[in-house]
């Protein structure tokens, strides 16, 4: 049966990526089958300009840039100033919320874009 681990924290570095990856990393040594993500920040010139969505196994997409353009004819998401990736996010981390134990770093913020996905995702 899947377990659900859900990490939240105040931003900074107060060790929920390490947390996430010294737990995954234990739990798989020991024959415990583990998926999950985790978000990591992209910065260019010193300046945040966005998060990556990074898998347990590896794989790594673009979650949301600052002021990045949707796809012609796609809907656009944004949480504050980022336009979020959902085809990224989609094919990336929706596997992974299908599997075992699962490892979320981010819970994002009301925005109600978000609601509306997480509603139409259930």
């Amino acid at each position: 049966m899947a377990r659900h681990v859900f990490l939240t924290g105040p931003p900074g570095r107060v060790g929920k990526t390490t947390l996430i990856r010294k737990a995954s990393e234990a739990l798989k040594s020991s024959g415990v089958p583990v998926d999950g993500f985790y978000t990591e920040e992209v910065r260019q010139g010193g300046r945040r300009i966005g998060f990556d969505v990074v898998t347990l196994s590896g794989a790594r997409g673009p979650l949301s840039r600052i002021g990045s353009e949707p796809l012609p004819g796609k809907r656009e998401y944004r949480v504050g100033q980022y336009v979020v990736d959902l085809a990224s996010f989609e094919q990336l981390a929706l596997p992974v919320l299908r599997n075992y134990q699962i490892f979320i770093k981010e819970i994002f913020s009301g925005d109600a874009s978000f609601r509306h996905w997480i509603n139409t995702k259930n």
